[in-house]
């Protein structure tokens, strides 16, 4: 039980990681090249032409962990203040909209 639990958390991770992630492609504050590499790599990764081939057995598992490692590189190589900035509104969004 706990295991599913920890799964779980990490699928919020994930969700929370994606929203930062898109909050911060519209924050003119983050460098536009790092923008166009994040974007170009990311279109190469779901393009129909595969060039980093699949991992045999996990088929499109491996393009979402692809995914899921450009997005963590994105928010690392982003400046750390405005990524704080938008963790913080995020996290002031989800406590605002819980309702008793």
């Amino acid at each position: 039980m706990i295991a599913f639990w920890l799964r779980v958390k990490s699928l919020w991770a994930l969700r929370r990681n994606a929203a930062r992630v898109a909050r911060l492609f519209l924050d003119q504050r983050v460098p536009l090249p790092l923008k166009a590499a994040t974007a170009l790599a990311g279109l190469l990764i779901v393009s129909p032409i595969d060039l980093f081939g699949d991992i045999p057995l996990l088929g499109i598992l491996d393009d979402t962990m692809l995914l899921v490692l450009l997005g963590w590189l994105f928010l690392r190589f982003c400046p750390p203040d405005v990524v704080a900035e938008h963790g913080a509104a995020l996290a002031a969004s989800r406590v605002k909209n819980v309702t008793p």
